[in-house]
């Protein structure tokens, strides 16, 4: 669970960092924070779903990340959504950061749990308990 929040927040701040600067440069800051602190609110939920699930089977733990993510999705685009009809901030701007931010968090947590859920599956054949992403 460290080492995907860490990864994760890491993956946001830098993903954040650059499509922030890309709307600063090309006009677009009016609101672009707030894509990026909706994206922030949808990994605090994903990661509170991980954090619920103790220790599983490699199967049953890549049906959780899968929750897990599906609820970062959900929960991101939900609050985005609501932030973009109250406060009408720029469109580029709001949206690029906001998406720019869920592709780097995604890719911050496949790089977690991709190598956990094969190296489960090599040591244990097909059916194996994943502490790995839990400690």
């Amino acid at each position: 669970m460290r080492r995907l929040a860490v990864a994760e927040i890491l993956a946001w701040a830098l993903s954040g960092g650059i499509a922030l600067g890309l709307a600063v440069a090309t006009g677009h800051a009016d609101g672009a924070w707030m894509g990026a602190i909706a994206t922030l609110v949808g990994l605090v939920g994903g990661l509170l779903i991980v954090a619920l699930i103790p220790s599983r089977e490699a199967f049953n733990w890549a049906v959780a990340q899968v929750s897990a993510s599906t609820v970062r999705m959900i929960a991101t685009l939900a609050i985005g959504f609501g932030l973009y009809r109250s406060l009408e901030p720029d469109k580029t701007g709001f949206w690029g950061v906001l998406l720019l931010t869920s592709l780097g968090v995604l890719a911050g947590e496949v790089m977690i749990f991709l190598p956990v859920l094969r190296g489960s599956s090599r040591a244990s054949g097909a059916r194996g308990s994943v502490t790995e992403a839990s400690a």
